[in-house]
């Protein structure tokens, strides 16, 4: 099978050299997206930040095909626990029950940025 890059559209291109998404068959990955404006600017704020990377990983999703409802897995990265109940508040306005599986890590991130989040996702079509 073959790999199929997504980008974010009108969203922050990658620093390095990696997709925000890529899929193979059924199956997609998205890269730790962070809340980034376009210019690779962190968002004010791990509120902001936190709604910004979860369009930018909505984005990642549609460029290949999926949505947050294929979502089997998150992992989350924050570098503040005391940031914890602020980005559940908003992480709950992108998924719906029943939730994918989530795992949320406390560490470092570049300088200015609060929250990551990647995501896995099945689809039902290839």
């Amino acid at each position: 099978m073959t790999r199929v890059a997504g980008v974010v559209p009108n969203g922050p291109a990658p620093g390095c050299p990696y997709s925000a998404s890529a899929r193979i068959g059924r199956h997609v990955a998205v890269a730790g997206q962070c809340g980034y404006l376009p210019d690779r600017s962190p968002a004010q704020g791990v509120t902001e930040q936190t709604r910004l990377a979860l369009r930018n990983l909505a984005a990642a999703l549609r460029a290949v095909g999926a949505s947050a409802d294929d979502v089997i897995a998150v992992q989350a990265f924050l570098t503040d626990t005391d940031d914890f109940d602020e980005f559940n508040a908003v992480y709950a306005e992108f998924f719906a029950e029943p939730y994918p599986a989530r795992t949320t890590v406390c560490c470092g991130l570049r300088p200015g940025v609060l929250v990551e989040v990647s995501a896995w996702a099945v689809t039902g079509e290839p």
